[in-house]
């Protein structure tokens, strides 16, 4: 028998090359590409991956050794997931172990206790339940109020969700409440994970719903059905307003995909959006729908990822990491609000996802729908330019307007003696919205109390000790810096000059909520945002909660305002917009109009609706365009501007942060590199700026320079990429993180 040779990335090593072993017999017929595997690497043994197979090999046979063993329990990667992972390592200069472990989010299985179902005994009366709360039995009561809801649930999920242990299942059993046995009856494989939603009952989201296309939506669809049934895998970009009806589109784009046998992932930007998503998913799909999040335990997250490798799913939904879901009919992937900063993967890799599913959708021949209201500059660009496709919606799906958006200029409010946050237009507003029992929303992209706080004798803001950045004041009197977490009280005196004179500026969604339960003493206001909603639910909880009507006014940061939908939401209150005008990046105007665009779209979805701007920079085109609604003039300035700054998309950037310890050494790295880099011929064209300071020069204790460099070949910033890497040999204290684009 002829030999048989696998090349083997060894995995949690700096040696980034393939290494030949042998595979023995008796897995020869269980080893694939992307395999996870067992070998003998020195005197170690490892965990590899395989990502080739050959009959024949260069290399000295008595010099190999064999595969020990399949990794046991783990997921191997798909043929298709190598393929990304080979092109992820060099399109963004990272190792292969790093790439295959960017496309490898789950990487072992779960530690069942056991596979035991368990089953209840007939219906269990009101009074049985009631002996049970007088005798105080109360892990008798949740699993019983549990089976009732589903006649049957897995043992493990009963002793790790339910807390009920395996003492009390057995005396259920003896006193005739439950049946403990195989799996006879197939429970839904989304209940576990529904919870971990905070979706209660599963009946109420199971139940179908037609929903009719108007002739917009139809037309659109229509256009996609017909690439798609004459074999044309296109990539699309599905513009449409706040409120056209997007998701309902790209459902019917699904159904449809699914209906020719294939299957699909949609993308989600938020956690914060699963809940409202996976209703509407279920709606369509039942349990052929896996959720993949990073709120889920390590056993939920590889349960959904064993259903999708076996088939059992058709739709995956997620947030980033659900792109590398191991689908093996992959027919479309849909990036839903694809305009989204948390799109980008912040950690090495510094990949988009948009680029990184374009990529896969090649390799698998599927479709990609980009959907947004907002899209990015270079999204659109590539739209208008021909290179992707344009479906355009421009109407309202229940055929109401826009709402009707105010800009305040709040230096003239300032002027007429109003030093309250709310604008005398905004404050009206809201009063006239709870008269009439309806909803507000109020956004404000700063969480916290203050933003920060500032001694008014020597003018020194109080900062981290680890992070060159200043401190922000929450509620609790506490200083907490949200680059690190480290936490301080709030001092009595000034830290540097030992004055009584230090006072906070700037105001958070915390003080926000705070002074508008002064202004509203009647009203029931809910606040959303990061510590907030740091629970598992507790997003999920907030929003059903304000969904029901349970609060009149929600006042949050960004994650409010992405792609929810509340019906009795009739005024939309933005609160300081020109905030991230002021962020050190060519993109911030962008930011700018994605945010208040998105956040005003909330208002009037089901009836009139109105949003009102509170800015000090009203002439700002982005400000005017997102009052507007209009895209197409924010798209015209904002291309003069990248134009005229050589930004994206009219060439490619990589910026590079170069970071360490020791600061000298630092700075000594950076302008050694940097002339290098201008001293090679073959760069000659690249426009180079820096090392410069980043807005934060200190974060964790790690000191920071900043070099951007430019130029219309994506393979010279590779290069140069390389020419880095090679001049950081000489600097053990120095590293760099790489980000395209």
């Amino acid at each position: 028998m002829k030999n048989l040779f696998a090349d083997i990335i060894i995995a949690n090593t700096n040696v980034d090359r393939p290494f030949t072993y042998l595979i023995p017999i008796n897995l020869r017929d269980k080893v694939t590409r992307g395999c996870p595997v067992l070998i003998e690497f020195g005197k170690l043994t490892k965990k590899g991956y395989i990502i080739d197979i050959k009959e024949e090999s260069d290399i000295d046979i008595s010099k190999l050794k064999y595969i020990t063993d399949i990794e046991k329990g783990g997921l191997s990667t798909d043929e298709n997931l190598l393929r990304l992972a080979i092109w992820i390592k060099y399109r963004y200069g990272v190792t292969f172990d790093k790439a295959i472990a960017t496309v490898m989010p789950v990487k072992s299985g779960m530690k069942e206790k056991s596979n035991n179902e368990i089953f209840l005994n007939g219906e269990i009366e009101e009074s049985v339940l009631d002996e049970l709360r007088r005798k105080r039995k109360t892990a008798r009561i949740r699993l019983l109020e549990e089976l009732k809801k589903t006649f049957s649930l897995p043992q493990s999920y009963v002793n790790k969700e339910l807390k009920v242990n395996s003492a009390t299942i057995k005396k259920m059993v003896e006193e005739g409440y439950i049946t403990v046995g195989t799996k006879k009856v197939k429970s839904n494989p989304l209940l576990p994970v529904l919870k971990s939603l905070g979706v209660d009952k599963f009946s109420e989201i199971q139940k179908p719903k037609e929903y009719i296309l108007n002739e917009e939506q139809k037309q659109v669809t229509d256009i996609f059905k017909t690439d798609f049934c004459t074999g044309e895998r296109n990539t699309y970009l599905l513009h449409g307003i706040t409120g056209s009806g997007k998701t309902l589109v790209f459902i019917n784009m699904i159904k449809y995909v699914i209906s020719n046998g294939l299957q699909a992932i949609v993308l989600i930007p938020e956690i914060s959006l699963t809940y409202q998503t996976v209703l509407r998913m279920v709606e369509y799909f039942g349990d052929r729908v896996a959720i993949i999040n990073s709120k889920l335990s390590k056993n939920e997250k590889f349960y959904q990822f064993d259903r999708i490798k076996k088939d059992d799913a058709d739709v995956i939904i997620g947030p980033r990491s659900a792109i590398f879901a191991p689908v093996k009919r992959l027919g479309l992937i849909v990036i839903d609000e694809e305009h989204d900063s948390a799109y980008k993967n912040e950690s090495v890799p510094t990949f988009n996802i948009r680029d990184v599913a374009g990529k896969l959708a090649k390799i698998a021949g599927a479709s990609l729908i980009l959907a947004s209201a907002t899209p990015t500059p270079e999204t659109y660009n590539r739209a208008i330019n021909g290179e992707i496709k344009l479906l355009e919606l421009k109407k309202r799906a229940k055929n109401t307007s826009l709402p009707k958006v105010s800009i305040v200029d709040m230096r003239d409010e300032l002027k007429r003696g109003n030093r309250s946050i709310f604008s005398n237009k905004l404050k009206t507003l809201i009063e006239d919205r709870l008269r009439k029992h309806e909803q507000v929303m109020l956004f404000m992209n700063r969480r916290g109390y203050s933003s920060f706080v500032s001694c008014r004798f020597c003018g020194e803001a109080i900062k981290c000790k680890h992070c060159d950045v200043t401190m922000t004041l929450h509620n609790n009197n506490k200083l907490i810096c949200h680059y690190c977490g480290y936490s301080v009280d709030l001092p009595k005196v000034c830290p540097s000059c030992g004055s009584k004179y230090i006072a906070n500026f700037g105001t958070g969604t915390q003080k926000l909520e705070v002074m508008t339960r002064e202004v509203f003493p009647n009203a029931k206001v809910l606040r959303m945002d990061t510590d907030s909603v740091s629970k598992k639910n507790s997003a999920n909880d907030m929003i059903r909660d304000f969904a029901r009507g349970d609060a009149d006014i929600l006042i949050g940061t960004q994650m409010i305002v992405k792609g929810h939908d509340f019906d009795n939401v009739t005024l939309v209150g933005i609160m300081a917009a020109d905030t991230s005008l002021y962020v050190s990046n060519y993109n911030s105007a962008q930011r700018t109009f994605e945010l208040l665009t998105q956040a005003a779209g909330r208002a009037g979805r089901a009836k009139t609706g109105e949003a009102v701007i509170q800015t000090y920079k009203p002439e700002n085109y982005a400000i005017a365009a997102a009052a507007a609604q209009d895209y197409k003039k924010y798209f015209e300035n904002e291309m003069a501007y990248r134009k005229l700054g050589g930004y994206p998309p009219t060439c490619y950037m990589l910026t590079v942060m170069f970071s360490s310890i020791k600061e000298e050494e630092l700075n000594k790295c950076a302008i050694s590199i940097v002339g290098i880099l201008k001293s090679d011929n073959k760069f000659k064209n690249s426009a180079i700026i820096g090392p410069t300071d980043p807005s934060v020069v200190k974060v964790k204790d790690y000191y920071r320079k900043l070099v951007y460099i430019k130029n219309t070949n994506y393979d010279i910033l590779l290069d140069i990429q390389k020419k880095i890497e090679e001049g950081l040999n000489s600097y053990r204290n120095v590293g760099a993180v790489y980000d395209f684009n």
